[in-house]
C-alpha cells in the first residue's frame, strides 16, 4: 500500500527530488574526477572526502539549538 498525497503538486515535487539525486550524483562523480575533495553530511557528521578515497571527519553537529528566547504560540494585535 503507497502512501496517499493531498497536494496538487505531487508530480512537481517527485520531479524536482528525482533532478536533485541525479545532480548530485554528478556533482560528486565530476568532482572525484577533477581531484577535488567533497564535503558532505551523513548522521550529524560533517565528513570530507579526499579524491583518493580517504575520509576525514571535520565536525559533529548538535541536533539541539538553544535560543535566547522562548518561543509561544500567540495572536499580537496593533491596533491605532
Amino acid at each position: 500500500m503507497s502512501k496517499i498525497v493531498f497536494r496538487k503538486d505531487v508530480s512537481q515535487t517527485k520531479a524536482l527530488v528525482k533532478a536533485a539525486r541525479v545532480s548530485a550524483k554528478r556533482a560528486f562523480s565530476g568532482s572525484k574526477a577533477l581531484g577535488l575533495s567533497v564535503s558532505y553530511i551523513k548522521d550529524g557528521i560533517v565528513y570530507e572526502e579526499d579524491a583518493d578515497g580517504k575520509t576525514i571527519v571535520k565536525n559533529h553537529i548538535e541536533a539541539s539549538v538553544d535560543t535566547p528566547f522562548k518561543i509561544e504560540k500567540g495572536l499580537v494585535l496593533h491596533a491605532k
